[in-house]
């Protein structure tokens, strides 16, 4: 039998997950496990937070593994996102014992382990909102762009679609200021499931069965619904079907779990078990897979 225990969204770097980050790994080094699995956001931009948050974990037993998540990708002055994802990250993760799935999945006795910080596409927008996509591109707001300077123009180019209920909206996504990935959304979308893709055909050839792990959400059914507005519009930045559609091309998936949209659930889909770890910024959370 194969434990692995899951956790995601421990976000070490704000002020209020940092007390319930350290309970979380203490209750998952507690707990035991062939692997331990981050799925997302273990921290921001800067990388003391990462490296202490991972250290955290340090007397774990079993394998550490890391799926990086948009805050992770996050930049200082100076970098740009695809560096920290390919390198950056990587790095700290190896100082603390971790290794980054999202660049070489690994075997756990007979169950394979394949990672991805996925990423979006719009495809989840709610519809009901009537967003122009531009602003969704920008990851801006109606309401928002209308009282930022370097975004007004957005609101005098689709001033004949907004109405009052788009002023109200004053939410911007922060992927916006500190994502730089010098290429769109659905590009790096693109290389992201092509590289997934490819994790699934290794496993296929090695093991028995095969669990995934995707920050961004894979499935229109664990995109939270009937939110206020405020919240709704991040629902464009939860994921994509385009990853779902890639998982459920390998018949040895039997499980996924990912985090981002800090809501908690279990569904079945395609005979597959998807599982939304769900922490929120005070609370996290911990799941056990036992196979």
């Amino acid at each position: 039998m194969v434990r692995i225990v899951v956790t995601a969204d421990l976000h070490y770097n704000i002020s209020r997950s940092r007390e319930p980050a350290r309970r979380v790994a203490d209750d998952a080094c507690s707990a035991g496990g062939d692997a331990i699995v981050l799925v997302g956001d273990t921290a921001g931009a800067a990388t003391g937070p990462l490296l202490e948050c991972l250290r955290l974990f340090e007397r774990f037993p079993g394998r550490k593994l890391l799926v990086p998540g948009n805050h992770c990708l996050w930049c200082r002055d100076g970098e740009d996102s695809l560096t920290r994802y390919e390198s950056v990250v990587p790095a700290v993760a190896a100082e603390a014992g971790f290794h980054v799935l999202d660049h070489d999945p690994v075997v756990i006795g007979d169950v394979g382990l394949a990672g991805s910080i996925g990423w979006y596409d719009y495809s989840f927008a709610d519809e009901s909102l009537d967003i122009p996509e531009p602003f969704y591109r920008a990851k801006v707001a109606p309401g928002a762009a209308a009282v930022l300077t370097e975004h007004r123009w957005l609101v005098e180019a689709h001033r004949p679609r907004l109405h009052e209920r788009h002023y109200m909206l004053g939410a911007r996504w922060m992927d916006g200021r500190y994502v730089r990935l010098g290429m769109s959304d659905e590009e790096f979308l693109g290389l992201l499931c092509d590289k997934l893709a490819g994790q699934l055909r290794r496993l296929a050839d090695s093991a028995g069965g095969i669990v995934a792990f995707t920050h961004h959400l894979p499935f229109d059914e664990l995109v939270p619904r009937n939110r206020p507005d405020r919240f709704a519009f991040a629902a464009a930045y939860m994921g994509s079907p385009r990853l779902g559609r890639v998982l459920l091309s390998e018949p040895k998936l039997s499980h996924v779990f990912c985090g981002h949209s800090h809501w908690p659930g279990r569904w079945e889909i395609d005979g597959v078990t998807v599982v939304n770890v769900g922490s929120t910024y005070s609370n996290k959370r911990l799941e056990v897979l036992e196979l």
